[in-house]
C-alpha cells in the first residue's frame, strides 16, 4: 500500500501524456516538423520557417516528457521534475492555440484541469513520503532525450533532400480518395478583361478583377481519383498562386517575417526564380504586405508592401524591383495597404484597413483618396470598366474617379454586421470580396448576420438589395472567403470554426461543415435555394468553379477521430451539390490552406497555396 501513491501518480501522468497531444499528431508533428527544419535551412532559411519547425518538433516533447516523469514516479523519483510539467499541460486546457491539439478538447477545458489537479495531489503525496528505501537512484531519461535530439537531426537531413512538403507517418492512415469528375457542362461567357492584368483567370487570386472566382476552361483534372500529386516547399504561405504569358506559375509566400517572390516551371514545380521582397509584422490573420496581389498584363507582380507601398516587380530575367509607388499620405496613421488593382483607365486603386481607398497613377504621382468613416477594411475589391466596389465593416460601397484621381462614392448599402467576429472570421464584418457578376448587373456578398449568415445581392446601379437570404442557417454560419459566381449560380461556403487559426484543424479536428448555390435571376436579381451541402467542411479555401467542368473544386478537412489531419482535394458537382470526387493531397499542418486560394493552372492542374507551398493535383493519372 506503501507505493500505491506512485503507482497512481505514474498512471496520471501516463494518462496527461496521452491526453495532452493525439499520439497521431504527436507522432507526425516530430516527424514533419523536424523535415520543416531541413527544407527551411537549405531552401528558405528565414528564422520564423526554421522556428515553426522546431515549434512542431518539440510540441511532442512533453508528451515524452510526461511518460519518463511516469516512469520515474513509478519507479522512484521524487516528482519534482513531474510537478514542473504541470503548467505546460494546463496550457493545452486553456490557451486557444493550443487547445485543439489536446486529445480531450471537444470535451472544453475541464477535464483536463481536473487531471491536473488530481495529478498534482498524487505528486504532493509522494514527495511527502520521501524516496522508497532501497529504491534505485535515476532512469535513462537523458538517453531517451538523447534519442529524441538525434531524431530530428536525422529527420531534418531527410528533409533538406528534396524541395517538397513535408510528410508524416499519419500519410499511412489517410484514405487515397476516388471518384470521378462530373458530367461537363457549358463553357459560358468569360468575365471581361481587365487590360491593366494577366489574361483571365490567371492574374489574381479571385481569377478575375470583377471576383467571380470562376472560369470557362479548363475543367480541372480528368482523373482526379487516380492522378500524381506533388508539392513545392516554399517556406510561406502562397495565398495567390498566378499563371503568366509564358504560362509560369508566379507566386508571393508570406512567412510570419518575410514575403518572398516565385517564379516557377509548372511541368516539374521546380523553382525558377526566389527573392525575398518584402517584411511583415506577424499576424496569422493580416492579409496586407502581400496576401493580395495581382500580375499585370506586362507579367508584373504588383503588390501592397509594407510602409504604405504599392511594389512593382519584374519576373524576367529575374525577380527584381520595377517601381515603388509611395501612397502613405493618402493613408491614416499607421494604416496599412490591404489591396492593390489596376482599373481600365491605368490607374491603381487601392484599399487600406482603417478605410482609406485611394488613387494613383501607374507611374506614381500624387495619390488621391477618401476615407470610409474609419470602417475596416480586411479584404480586397472588385474593378469594372466604370466602377469599383468595396465592402468595410459596414457596408457595401459603389465608387468612381473623377479625372483628377479623386474617388467618389457613388452609392453605400449598409448590411448586418452581427454582434461579434464569428469563429472563422477575422474581423466582425462580411467575409467577402465584393463579386460582380450576371453582366455587371448585380453584385453579391455575405453579411455577418447573427445567428445566421445571409447572401446579399445589390444591383451595380443604385445599390438596391434584390436579395437577402439565409446560407445556411443554423447558427453555424461564416464566411471568410469570395462568393462563387458560376453562370446564374452564386456558391457560398462555411468556415464556421476556423478559429484559433492553423491549430483549430488540428489533432482530427475540423469546422463546421457547409456549401451551397443559389440561383439568381440576372435581370431582377431575386434568389433561390439551388442545393446545399451539409458534410463537406472547407475550413478557409478561396474554392473555385469550372464552368465547363460542372464543378467547384475546393480544399476540405474532414474531422477524424484517431487525430488523423488529411487535406483533399475536392470537386463538387455544380448541378447536384453532390461530391463527385476527392484525391489526398497531403497530411499535417504543412498541407493547412489557411486562407490561400485554389488554382487551375492553363493545362487543368489543380493546385492550392499552403502553410508552407503549394501542392498540386496533376492533369493526368498518377
Amino acid at each position: 500500500m506503501a507505493r500505491a501513491p506512485r503507482w497512481i501518480a505514474a498512471l496520471l501522468l501516463a494518462g496527461e501524456a496521452v491526453a495532452v497531444v493525439t499520439p497521431v499528431s504527436a507522432a507526425s508533428g516530430y516527424v514533419a516538423g523536424a523535415q520543416t527544419i531541413g527544407k527551411a535551412l537549405r531552401f528558405v532559411p528565414v528564422p520564423d520557417v526554421v522556428g515553426q519547425g522546431f515549434a512542431q518538433a518539440l510540441t511532442p516533447l512533453l508528451t515524452v516528457l510526461l511518460l519518463l516523469a511516469a516512469w520515474g514516479v513509478g519507479h522512484a523519483a521524487r516528482g519534482v521534475g513531474a510537478l514542473l510539467l504541470q503548467p505546460g499541460v494546463l496550457a493545452f486546457a486553456w490557451i486557444p492555440f493550443l487547445a485543439p491539439l489536446a486529445a480531450l478538447d471537444p470535451a472544453g477545458p475541464w477535464p483536463l484541469t481536473v487531471l491536473v489537479a488530481a495529478t498534482v495531489v498524487c505528486l504532493v503525496v509522494v514527495l511527502a513520503g520521501g524516496r522508497d528505501a532501497g529504491a534505485p537512484h535515476g532512469h535513462r531519461r537523458w538517453w531517451w532525450l538523447t534519442a529524441y535530439a538525434l531524431g530530428i537531426v536525422v529527420f531534418a537531413a531527410v528533409g533538406g533532400l528534396s524541395r517538397s512538403l513535408p510528410s508524416g507517418p499519419a500519410d499511412l492512415l489517410a484514405d487515397p480518395g476516388g471518384g470521378t469528375p462530373p458530367a461537363a457542362g457549358p463553357p459560358g461567357a468569360g468575365t471581361p478583361q481587365n487590360p491593366g492584368l494577366a489574361a483571365n483567370p490567371y492574374n489574381s487570386i479571385h481569377n478575375d478583377s470583377w471576383a467571380t472566382d470562376s472560369s470557362p476552361r479548363p475543367a480541372g483534372p480528368a482523373q482526379p481519383g487516380s492522378a500524381a500529386v506533388d508539392s513545392l516547399f516554399t517556406g510561406g504561405d502562397c495565398a495567390t498562386i498566378t499563371f503568366d504569358s509564358r504560362g509560369r506559375l508566379v507566386t508571393l509566400c508570406s512567412t510570419l517575417t518575410a514575403v518572398l517572390a516565385y517564379v516557377v516551371d509548372p511541368s516539374d514545380l521546380s523553382v525558377l526564380h526566389q527573392e525575398t521582397v518584402g517584411s511583415r509584422t506577424p499576424d496569422l490573420t493580416d492579409f496586407s504586405g502581400g496576401g493580395y496581389f495581382v500580375l499585370d498584363d506586362r507579367d508584373r507582380i504588383v503588390f501592397p508592401a509594407a510602409g504604405g507601398v504599392i511594389r512593382v516587380l519584374t519576373t524576367e530575367p529575374a525577380i527584381a524591383p520595377a517601381a515603388a509607388i509611395p501612397v502613405t499620405d493618402a493613408l491614416l496613421p499607421d494604416e496599412k495597404i490591404t489591396s492593390v488593382l489596376p482599373d481600365w483607365r491605368g490607374r491603381y486603386w487601392f484599399v487600406g484597413n482603417r478605410g482609406s481607398v485611394g488613387v494613383v497613377g501607374e507611374r506614381g504621382g500624387p495619390a488621391r483618396s477618401l476615407n470610409l468613416g474609419q470602417e475596416s477594411i480586411e479584404n480586397s475589391f472588385a474593378v469594372t470598366r466604370n466602377a469599383v466596389y468595396v465592402v468595410t465593416g459596414a457596408a457595401l460601397y459603389r465608387l468612381w474617379a473623377r479625372p483628377n484621381r479623386e474617388p467618389v462614392v457613388r452609392w453605400r448599402t449598409p448590411y448586418d454586421v452581427g454582434e461579434r467576429p464569428k469563429p472563422g472570421q477575422t474581423s466582425r464584418a462580411s467575409g467577402t470580396t465584393p463579386t460582380v457578376f450576371a453582366g455587371g448587373r448585380l453584385v453579391a456578398i455575405t453579411d455577418n448576420g447573427d445567428p445566421d449568415m445571409h447572401l446579399v445581392v445589390a444591383r451595380t446601379r443604385d445599390g438596391r438589395v434584390t436579395c437577402d437570404i439565409p446560407a445556411f442557417g443554423g447558427g453555424t454560419a461564416a464566411n471568410e472567403n469570395s462568393l462563387i459566381a458560376a453562370g446564374n449560380r452564386l456558391v457560398v461556403e462555411n468556415n464556421y470554426g476556423y478559429r484559433p487559426p492553423i491549430t483549430a484543424t488540428a489533432g482530427g479536428h475540423s469546422t463546421t461543415p457547409g456549401l451551397a448555390a443559389f440561383t439568381v435571376a440576372p435581370r431582377t436579381g431575386s434568389c433561390r435555394p439551388h442545393w446545399r451541402n451539409d458534410t463537406v467542411t472547407i475550413p478557409s479555401l478561396v474554392s473555385k468553379a469550372s464552368l465547363v467542368g460542372n464543378q467547384v473544386l475546393t480544399y476540405t478537412k474532414p474531422a477524424d477521430p484517431r487525430g488523423v489531419d488529411a487535406w483533399y482535394f475536392t470537386g463538387v458537382d455544380l448541378t447536384s451539390g453532390q461530391v463527385a470526387w476527392r484525391r489526398l493531397a497531403g497530411t499535417g499542418i504543412a498541407f493547412n490552406n489557411h486562407y490561400a486560394a485554389a488554382a487551375l493552372s492553363p493545362s487543368g492542374d489543380l493546385l492550392v497555396g499552403t502553410v508552407n507551398g503549394i501542392v498540386r493535383l496533376r492533369n493526368g493519372a498518377g
